[in-house]
């Protein structure tokens, strides 16, 4: 009997040992693969929200924040910012919403001292958010800012740092973050120190930045031309600008960039708006009407499949529309999605 109670605490000795050696399979959310679109929502409805599409399937579940927590988003969504465990959902109604990236559940807020928020960047454990601020009698914004929040989960805004007008996206790159001001200037701001150091005129309505090989870019465009501004990463000065005739890229200045160097951009033009698709490597235009339609308002791209996305609007007449866009520049389908499809995140 006891040789026999010894083999068994053995074998589960054994047992033990070889489970705790092999590798563990921690299961995805379900929000962690397919796409996230983002739906802006319209003016005065503030209806912006996500939804998910399924790539397998083509299937979409609409309004998920709605769904998983019980409640609307009740913003209009500017952007959407993912980190590991962390989701930032971003309204310029004054608004920011953290929730879980696997399931959606919120874990906080941002509600407070937030008038025109923009976007967003996680830094040594702070948030920091760019706004617009107040609009004065001529509509300009003298009191842009970045709000801190000092707690990953959301919470008050601790305080402001004013910067340059129409601040956009920012970057944190070593210890600096660095803030795209829609009228022409790069804010420089020390982590730590929280103030904007210097600013650095750039040509062009700067929007977002983007990482290729290494670098770091600044996306900015005018009426007639986009200027990709390549940075030197210790002092954030520009060494190169590539220049491309691309008139009329939409407003927001949305554009996707692939892993091989290509971006596509938006551009309005008399009769329709075209997909401009542009080369980084050879800082030319690859194929100025590469698709074409109507109403378009964002774009993303997915090097997994080699997949174009464009969003829609549909005129802002009730929902929009998300089509998909092989390489050759040809239609796959189409699904109905939110009102003022702009953007596209790929987990």
């Amino acid at each position: 009997m006891r040789k026999m109670q010894l083999a068994c605490k053995l074998f589960l000795f054994a047992l033990l040992v070889s489970c705790g050696t092999d590798p563990v399979e921690v299961p995805q959310g379900a929000y962690e693969n397919g796409v996230l679109i983002i739906n802006e929502g319209a003016f005065g409805a503030n209806d912006g929200e996500v939804h998910h599409f399924d790539k397998s399937t083509s299937e979409v579940e609409t309004n998920v924040f709605e769904n998983v927590n019980n409640r609307p988003f009740a913003g209009l969504l500017q952007d959407l910012i993912s980190y590991e465990d962390y989701t930032y959902l971003v309204a310029n109604t004054g608004k920011l919403e953290v929730v879980q990236s696997a399931d959606f559940i919120s874990v906080g807020a941002v509600s407070n001292d937030l008038v025109n928020s923009r976007s967003m960047v996680r830094a040594d454990g702070k948030l920091y958010i760019s706004d617009w601020g107040p609009y004065d009698a001529s509509w300009s914004n003298t009191e842009s800012f970045v709000a801190v929040i000092e707690d990953i989960t959301g919470g008050d805004v601790a305080y402001k740092i004013p910067t340059p007008s129409r601040p956009e996206g920012l970057a944190f790159i070593g210890d600096r973050i660095l803030v795209a001001c829609q009228l022409g200037s790069i804010a420089v701001i020390e982590v730590g120190d929280d103030e904007v150091e210097k600013t650095i005129a750039v040509e062009g309505s700067p929007f977002f930045f983007f990482e290729y090989q290494a670098s770091h870019y600044l996306y900015a465009n005018d009426s007639e031309k986009i200027y990709l501004h390549k940075l030197n990463s210790a002092t954030f000065e520009v060494v190169e600008t590539y220049e491309f005739p691309v008139s009329n890229s939409i407003y927001n200045g949305n554009f996707t960039v692939s892993d091989s160097g290509e971006l596509y951009v938006i551009s309005n033009q008399a009769t329709e708006d075209v997909v401009v698709k542009l080369s980084l490597n050879s800082g030319s235009v690859v194929d100025e009407n590469f698709y074409s339609g109507s109403n378009f308002y964002g774009l993303g791209f997915d090097d997994e499949t080699q997949t174009l996305y464009i969003g829609e609007h549909n005129g802002w007449q009730g929902n929009g529309t998300v089509m998909r866009i092989n390489a050759q520049g040809e239609l796959i389908d189409d699904v109905v999605v939110g009102r003022g499809p702009s953007g596209f995140y790929f987990p």
